[in-house]
């Protein structure tokens, strides 16, 4: 403990820094005593806010997690012996026999939370509950985020937020959701969803899907802290890497992507010297991580892809080739329509802009995009390359429409104009 007695603001500070770390540590040690998701949630609730009185008057502690673990334990056991009905008492009171809730050297139980906080994740992107209830969930309960933040970030009501999270913990119960790890032959298939959360999760925060900003670093942010914490939970699994190193490849930019008045940048127009470097030295030893393997994963190669974009010095220089070949390899792994969507950007610097407005057309057949923006942003700027202005210009105008995000516009309106000032 600290003898120099600190301001709240310095407490609250720390106090942050503990919640940003130990959150879903500690709900995990506690879902391990309570077997509920809300009543862990809970008694760690309770825990941080009594140690904002707690450490003011007698200092930070030396393991704050620990502090809030066993703070959260004794909340629990309290709330067990006060239960309100002898059923009740006797239900939450059977779990005071195991030895993690007798230990009071919570310091002794760190070493076991790794595979709960591990199981914790597994829990929250089962396939049993619906995914963006498995992407709240995991804000909510991994990463810690309030329902009020997770409903700012997905432009959704602080009510429907908490019934949605109430459904997936309900579903929990309901359908007897195992509360630990899967089965060793299980953790490789169940770490597919997992991935596709966190992806999910920055991808959101990237580039939001509405609103008046771009994005949401908050969401980027978390999703990269839950990626470097899978990692460290799994740190063998190749694929763990290689979805780390296409959040930071992709992250490296966020500098160079948006201007002062909020517009969007394509990656043409960027300025490359203003991306992260350090996070991208970073994102190639991982990139080296994943690819060492026989068969890499979906996020190693659209690592790779980032990857060929970090290596050129301007993007005429891009080695447009290979981006369609790793493109070609995504698409063996599953035919997406956005992955056949980017191959056709790549092929058209490899090839021409007509080659792309070919396969472009087969794409159109799918319904799958039909009424999104990057479609028809897509063939617009393949139209504007190839010098067919006006069909450009209408597709442009489309694209403009259907977009809802106000930087994504942004960008669009002033192609438009600046067709419209050729014409």
């Amino acid at each position: 403990m600290s003898d120099k007695p600190l301001s709240k603001a310095v407490i609250k500070h720390h106090l942050d820094d503990a919640y940003a770390a130990e959150w879903g540590r500690s709900v995990a040690l506690l879902l391990r005593l309570t077997r509920d998701l809300q009543t862990a949630e809970d008694c760690v609730q309770d825990a941080f806010e009594s140690a904002l009185v707690y450490w003011q008057r007698d200092g930070i502690p030396d393991n704050p997690g620990a502090w809030i673990r066993k703070a959260a334990k004794h909340r629990f056991i309290d709330a067990a012996r006060s239960s309100r009905t002898r059923q009740q008492a006797l239900q939450r009171l059977s779990y005071l026999d195991q030895p993690s809730v007798q230990n009071d050297e919570i310091e002794e139980l760190d070493v076991l939370i790794k595979d709960d906080e591990l199981a914790l994740i597994f829990l929250c992107c089962h396939p049993a509950i619906a995914v963006t209830d498995q992407v709240m969930l995991t804000l909510r309960t991994v990463a810690g985020l309030s329902p009020r933040d997770i409903a700012a970030a997905f432009f959704a009501k602080d009510e429907a937020v908490r019934t949605r999270l109430l459904r997936a913990k309900r579903k929990i119960r309901g359908a007897g959701i195992p509360i630990k790890l899967p089965e060793a032959v299980e953790i490789d298939k169940r770490l597919k969803q997992v991935f596709a959360v966190i992806y999910l999760i920055f991808n959101e925060g990237y580039l939001a899907s509405r609103g008046e900003s771009a994005g949401r670093p908050d969401l980027a942010r978390e999703a990269i802290r839950l990626a470097i914490r899978l990692l460290e939970l799994i740190p063998n699994n190749n694929e763990s890497h290689g979805l780390l190193a296409l959040l930071l490849f992709t992250d490296s930019r966020t500098p160079a992507r948006v201007t002062t008045q909020e517009i969007l940048i394509p990656l043409d127009e960027q300025d490359r010297t203003r991306w992260n470097h350090e996070v991208i030295s970073v994102a190639f030893k991982h990139l080296e991580r994943a690819l060492a393997c026989e068969l890499p994963g979906r996020y190693a190669l659209q690592a790779a892809i980032a990857a060929e974009h970090a290596k050129a010095i301007a993007y005429m220089e891009t080695d447009w080739s290979a981006i369609v070949a790793l493109y070609d390899g995504l698409l063996e792994i599953e035919d997406s329509v956005i992955y056949r969507l980017n191959r056709c950007v790549a092929l058209s610097f490899s090839d021409s802009p007509l080659a792309a407005l070919e396969q472009l057309a087969e794409l159109e057949k799918d319904a799958t995009l039909e009424s999104h923006h990057l479609l028809s942003a897509t063939r617009a700027d393949l139209l504007r390359r190839a010098a067919r202005t006006d069909e450009a210009l209408s597709a442009y105008r489309l694209a403009v429409d259907q977009a809802d995000n106000a930087a994504v516009q942004k960008f669009l309106q002033r192609r438009v104009r600046e067709l419209e000032a050729k014409n």
